[in-house]
């Protein structure tokens, strides 16, 4: 049956329409939303299906929607599960805000190798400007790629990696001169 017949279908409320829609389509959109939910920007598998299950049940609310001129039934319905999931990991993103005292007790833990002057880092990161500081708590910290950040915050990606790499420049020259008068 092609999509043109099923959106038909469903149009008469066909449930073996909406079935078959599902069926052809589950797996892509599971796909396509959990590229914008990663794990490590703590959402799960849950937050994925939900962002599925609302662009499916949307079609199902309001088939009359999707005009097929305008694209692929593939298209609306991967469109659709992009921006739940887009408004998911914005919901989040205003809900959470990054404590400077989180990352520093995260740093703390870490225990690398090489002995750092954790206190030197949380002072030098605290004196970093916003949205600098909140650009690279983000990358670092929460492991979200510069892209995800952008998107989180409203920000060109290369606005983002520019930040990133002069935050990390600002962090080594400040760091160096905080072990220089230690000596």
């Amino acid at each position: 049956m092609s999509n043109h017949e099923l959106i038909e279908k469903l149009r008469e409320r066909d449930q073996r329409a909406y079935e078959a829609i599902v069926d052809e389509y589950a797996r892509l959109l599971w796909v396509v939303a959990g590229r914008y939910l990663p794990k490590s920007a703590g959402f799960s598998a849950e937050d994925v299906e939900e962002c599925v299950s609302d662009a499916f049940f949307q079609l199902w609310q309001h088939p009359e929607r999707f005009d097929a001129s305008k694209g692929s039934l593939k298209t609306y319905l991967c469109t659709m599960a992009r921006n739940r999931a887009i408004s998911t990991y914005r919901k989040q993103a205003r809900g959470s805000t990054v404590s400077l005292e989180d990352c520093y007790e995260q740093l703390a833990a870490a225990q690398p190798e090489d002995p750092i002057d954790y206190q030197a880092l949380y002072e030098a990161i605290a004196h970093l400007p916003e949205p600098t500081r909140e650009i690279l708590m983000r990358r670092y910290f929460y492991e979200q790629k510069p892209a995800a950040i952008a998107e989180a915050m409203g920000r060109a990606k290369k606005d983002v990696e520019n930040r990133l790499y002069r935050a990390k420049r600002t962090l080594s020259v400040s760091l160096s001169e905080n072990q220089e008068d230690q000596r």
